[in-house]
């Protein structure tokens, strides 16, 4: 009897009121829908990731790659986010050497961007998922010829000084002065890069006495001050790094293209010629007994008395310093250039016609 009146006296209270009910049926309402809210998308991305194609999945502790094969001039945008951190890279594999990185972001969900690259080589997209979990991941590439109106309008051309060597003329192939660069300064030494859109000049007699051209502008990009007169230049493969020395101090230096940073390296025999290797980051110096093999990054020595490797279609040899290599049917000493920037030959580029449209 007890228990059948306080169930009364409850059922008459003001708890249980028709307004109440409303009240109560409102806040369950209010509830359920912010639990919709933070736990809803969640559960309907997990349910997306398995409906929609354009989603990979990335097992617990697997990887996804994408590669490609890329010009210089050319770039790649890039984007992609993913159901969980991830890590995310960009490289390069070396000829015959470990991979170049280009990239690396540990823990991430989300990233975009662009590659430029610098070399014609493959390049390649990396995500890692670290944990044991399943990982989503949805990305996007897409390849946008840079200087696609430049390329078109580009036709070969030789870059020679000019017989008082204060210039430097571009010459077509017919003989014609296509334009002119006047340094006004006494040149000692120029170079191009291997896709020749930058020229390095050296000069004597200018307080800045290393100059970068843009050669698709014929604009001077940037002045640098090298107290010992560089007079060999030579772009690193990748075209990250300009090397300057002489063959009168024994110190050599890198120049970062990208932060103009120099790092300089003192080497043991005073150098009389310098050759980018076959390898990304390799640098070989021929002093007058030997030669030295040199690594770009860091900037260090890390042989002497090397053997340089050349290869001739799919054969690969070692190639003592002191032997002769055949080019064209003709014998060339190792480390003599194939074009000397101041011959009467010049160097061969390319020469880009300004759009009439710009």
């Amino acid at each position: 009897m007890q228990k059948k009146h306080i169930w009364q006296l409850f059922l008459s209270s003001r708890l249980i009121s028709s307004n109440n009910f409303i009240i109560l049926g409102i806040g369950c309402l209010i509830l359920v829908t912010q639990l919709y809210w933070f736990w809803g998308p969640t559960q309907m991305a997990k349910v997306t990731n398995y409906e929609n194609t354009n989603w990979k999945l990335i097992k617990g502790n697997k990887t996804k790659e994408e590669c490609l094969n890329l010009l210089p001039g050319q770039k790649l945008e890039y984007s992609f986010k993913s159901s969980a951190e991830v890590s995310f890279n960009i490289y390069y594999h070396e000829q015959g050497g470990g991979p170049i990185y280009l990239m690396d972001e540990k823990g991430t969900v989300f990233n975009k961007g662009v590659l430029e690259p610098t070399k014609k080589d493959q390049y390649c997209l990396f995500w890692k998922n670290n944990g044991i979990g399943d990982v989503h991941l949805s990305y996007n590439t897409q390849l946008v010829p840079q200087f696609e109106n430049l390329e078109k309008n580009r036709i070969p051309a030789n870059y020679r000084v000019s017989g008082d060597k204060q210039s430097i003329r571009i010459v077509s192939d017919s003989g014609e002065e296509l334009s002119r660069l006047e340094i006004g300064s006494n040149i000692l030494n120029f170079q191009l890069n291997n896709n020749s859109k930058i020229m390095a000049i050296s000069v004597s007699d200018l307080k800045e006495t290393l100059l970068i051209y843009d050669v698709m502008t014929l604009q001077i990009n940037k002045k640098y001050e090298i107290k010992s007169f560089p007079r060999f230049l030579e772009f690193s493969a990748d075209n990250r790094y300009l090397i300057v020395g002489n063959e009168h101090t024994t110190d050599i230096i890198r120049i970062n293209l990208k932060n103009n940073r120099m790092v300089s390296l003192t080497l043991p025999l005073l150098p009389i010629a310098l050759m980018i290797g076959e390898k990304t980051g390799e640098l070989f110096v021929r002093a007058e007994k030997e030669v030295m093999k040199i690594q770009l990054e860091p900037l260090k020595l890390i042989e002497r008395n090397a053997r340089i490797e050349f290869t001739f279609g799919e054969e690969t040899i070692l190639a003592d310093p002191d032997e002769f290599c055949t080019v064209h049917g003709v014998p060339h000493p190792l480390f003599t250039p194939l074009e000397e920037s101041m011959s009467t030959e010049g160097l061969q580029g390319f020469y880009f016609q300004k759009n009439e449209k710009q």
